[in-house]
């Protein structure tokens, strides 16, 4: 009984496309968002419970105005396994979690009001549950 060559190398296809990305349990995507003006801007973050200043990682672009880096809501838009991200202000109260089932926060406490809150002095840290 012979194998045939073409049956060989789609089982290996088969296998191969299934398996599942390394990278994909390393890092997360964060969109930081304002909602009042529509705009947004995204990082990638790798796991690692470094302490990240938001304004510095997310800070150019369009979320800046009169000084300000102002945002409204967060959101995990690349998921990983056991991905957990917490942004604190200023004060180090955390004011943000979000993570593989709970993908969206508000950053401002009013989950009716859009309200855009300066981000300047805040930190994001994102790491493994």
């Amino acid at each position: 009984m012979h194998i045939s060559f073409v049956i060989v190398l789609s089982l290996l296809t088969v296998f191969t496309s299934a398996a599942p990305s390394r990278r994909s349990n390393s890092e997360v995507k964060v969109q930081i968002v304002n909602n009042r003006t529509g705009r947004s801007v995204s990082k990638t973050i790798p796991l690692d419970n470094r302490r990240r200043d938001v304004a510095q990682l997310f800070g150019t672009g369009p979320l800046i105005s009169d000084g300000k880096f102002l945002a409204s809501s967060v959101q995990l838009t690349r998921l990983a396994r056991g991905g957990l991200c917490q942004i604190t202000d200023k004060n180090d109260q955390i004011i943000a979690e979000i993570d593989e089932c709970n993908t969206y926060d508000d950053l401002d406490g009013e989950h009716k009001i859009a309200n855009p809150i300066d981000m300047k002095g805040s930190v994001i840290v994102c790491g493994k549950e």
